[in-house]
């Protein structure tokens, strides 16, 4: 018995699940990582400019459901190789175990160093509302994640989230309608007027504005470019390897949009309320979206016992939206770190079982240690490797499943080229003593997608095709999408 094909754990069994609850749960990762825990602030102090974060991740994962993922659930239906998650996709394709092992290794590095800097900030947020001190914090919430990944099925965790999820959006539509309530459109307008922002208000609320100062090219490339994350991220093929009806999937993707979509507006226009919400206080570039969040229900609720509750009831419940994307981040790094120990043909089922579990409990002993004795830049540490993880691997696994010439070798060189123009164009100073990314306004994963992907299709036409088998594999695939 091993808890890994166990549906109890990890969820790697394929099961029916619904397509609402998939949806849910893949929406609840990487929107929340960047619409509810990284860009409010960042709204809140550049203005509506940011919005094109937002934009750039809606349409990254409408792409991802509407034209990724039925190709997925598809091929792992047609291939006479078990596909459990994205990188047994490549080594299903491929024919390369240690190209699954190369893509293990980047996911379980970047989303690693993402899942340590967002504990690091939930947890001081945690110590701080539950008034305890910051090393307990960490020690529950890791705990938390560590039972849950034993002990609750990917479907269960599923419904969970999509519930969490939906809770997010009424607190959300609930705050602004709290605003227009308390204030009415010609208090705002006053208060936005009153703030002194930069360029004035209208410049303020123009998502072609940041800092006063017209966004260029580069810098609106670079912002949309961060949905590049999500076809790179193994989140949401994770989700579509769970569905095994397809009229599920259909209804999951449809659910997808809707949820992102309203999730992605009304986060924004709550973050864009909340400088006259504020006036005459202001909120500050070291600061999180629940410091941010909390000052403005404090404005508005005020400080009676019936306001703390629903302060706190509506704190909790982004609270707990963040802790449950980081178990699906547990659970993924789990899997794929387990993918790489060799298999034991003569272990007996319970000694399988306990090799899965002490892979949950030694990842999560390492979380802790590192988020408790580690110090550094957690918002850049997150789009670093958000920006890498996109340069790597969106061209690859966008290629493996719209390509039909796509060949191992061109997935060795994507991801490489990749990874390399990643970090010299965002690190190396070429230009006057500063980094090409810094000269030209241009993130390193929006470059280093395109030279992926010219690497991958250009090494993939020149090197062997792959055998009869796969392209018919392939072929019946791309049938189903008609």
């Amino acid at each position: 018995m091993s808890v890994f094909s166990d549906k109890r754990v990890f969820g790697i069994k394929r099961q029916n699940c619904g397509g609402v609850s998939t949806a849910g749960q893949v929406c609840a990762n990487d929107v929340i990582l960047w619409v509810i825990f990284l860009l409010p602030i960042n709204i809140v102090i550049h203005g509506a400019g940011q919005c094109l974060v937002a934009m750039g991740l809606f349409v990254g994962n409408v792409v991802g459901w509407i034209f990724l993922s039925k190709r997925m659930n598809s091929y792992a239906e047609i291939s006479p190789k078990k596909i459990h998650n994205a990188p047994e996709l490549f080594a299903a394709r491929y024919g390369s175990w240690k190209l699954k092992d190369l893509v293990s290794v980047i996911w379980i590095v970047t989303l690693g160093l993402i899942l340590v800097s967002v504990l690091k900030v939930i947890v001081s947020v945690v110590a701080y509302f539950m008034d305890m001190p910051e090393s307990i914090s960490l020690a529950i919430i890791v705990s938390f994640l560590i039972l849950a990944t034993i002990l609750v099925d990917n479907k269960l965790m599923g419904i969970i989230k999509t519930i969490v999820f939906i809770m997010v959006i009424i607190v959300c539509l609930t705050m602004i309608g709290l605003v227009f309530y308390r204030m009415d459109a010609r208090e705002i307008l006053d208060n936005y007027r009153r703030s002194r922002l930069a360029g004035g208000t209208s410049i303020y609320l123009n998502i072609l504005y940041y800092d006063g100062k017209t966004v260029d090219i580069g810098s609106a490339i670079s912002m949309t470019g961060v949905g590049l994350g999500c076809i790179a991220m193994p989140l949401m093929y994770k989700g579509v390897l769970n569905i095994r009806d397809i009229k599920e999937l259909d209804v999951g993707r449809i659910w997808a949009v809707i949820f992102e979509g309203f999730t992605i507006l009304s986060s924004c226009i709550l973050a864009l309320l909340v400088v006259p919400v504020l006036y005459p206080e202001k909120a500050w570039a070291n600061m999180n979206s629940f410091q941010v969040y909390n000052l403005m229900l404090k404005k508005l609720l005020g400080t009676g016992n019936y306001a703390y509750v629903f302060r706190f009831a509506a704190l909790m419940v982004f609270i707990a939206a963040v802790v449950v994307m980081l178990e699906s981040f547990m659970r993924n790094i789990c899997e794929h770190i387990r993918g790489l120990v060799p298999a034991i043909s003569r272990a007996g089922g319970i000694a399988k079982l306990l090799i899965d579990i002490g892979v949950v409990v030694l990842t999560g002993c390492c979380i802790f240690l590192v988020a408790e004795f580690v110090e550094f830049n957690r918002e850049h540490m997150i789009a670093d490797n958000w920006g890498l993880c996109a340069a790597a691997l969106a061209a690859p696994l966008f290629c493996t499943l719209t390509y039909r010439h796509a060949t191992g070798k061109g997935m060795y060189a994507g991801i490489i080229a990749g990874i390399l123009t990643f970090v010299m164009w965002k690190y190396l100073p070429f230009v006057n003593g500063g980094s090409l990314a810094a000269y030209s306004g241009i993130s390193g994963d929006v470059v280093g997608f395109a030279v992926s992907l010219l690497f991958t299709i250009g090494v993939s036409v020149c090197t062997q095709k792959n055998t009869e088998e796969e392209l018919k594999i392939f072929d019946r695939m791309r049938a189903d999408q008609a």
